[in-house]
């Protein structure tokens, strides 16, 4: 299938979870791109992709990344026609862990999408990929 991964970063955690995503999702037989918010535009590509993933690091009182929630602001695209799987990142430290999740769920069910698999939430920077290539293997398992 042909996946893209459209996510967003301030400190690099993000993007290496993406990265982490792509190369497991490649190695099990798909086409995988990646796609920054920030440095490749608020405008991806999606018409010839099956299964769009989202993510974002969760900032303060449990806000989005800036240019995240520019995009899903701005986006008018609709999502019932692709699978769709949500991902984020924050600290267990604070009040709003991993709302960013939250946000993006609501966001992709607004744009007429749903859900493949429960999101997947990382606490701090995962030094252990373990969970992420759980999650990509569950996620490989429905599409």
């Amino acid at each position: 299938m042909k996946i893209k991964i459209i996510y967003e970063t301030e400190t690099g955690t993000t993007q290496y979870v993406a990265e982490v995503m792509q190369k497991k999702l490649m190695s099990l037989g798909h086409m995988v791109e990646v796609h920054s918010i920030h440095f490749q535009g608020m405008e991806p590509h999606i018409n010839d992709y099956d299964v769009l993933l989202f993510g974002s690091p969760t900032y303060e009182e449990g806000r989005l990344e800036n240019s995240m929630q520019e995009f899903i602001n701005q986006f008018n695209g609709e999502l019932s026609h692709r699978k769709n799987a949500v991902f984020g990142l924050g600290s267990r430290s604070y009040t709003f862990f991993c709302n960013s999740v939250n946000i993006l769920e609501e966001w992709v069910q607004k744009r007429g999408g749903t859900l493949l698999l429960p999101s997947l939430r990382i606490d701090g920077f995962p030094e252990d990929l373990t969970q992420i290539e759980k999650w990509v293997s569950e996620l490989n398992a429905l599409l």
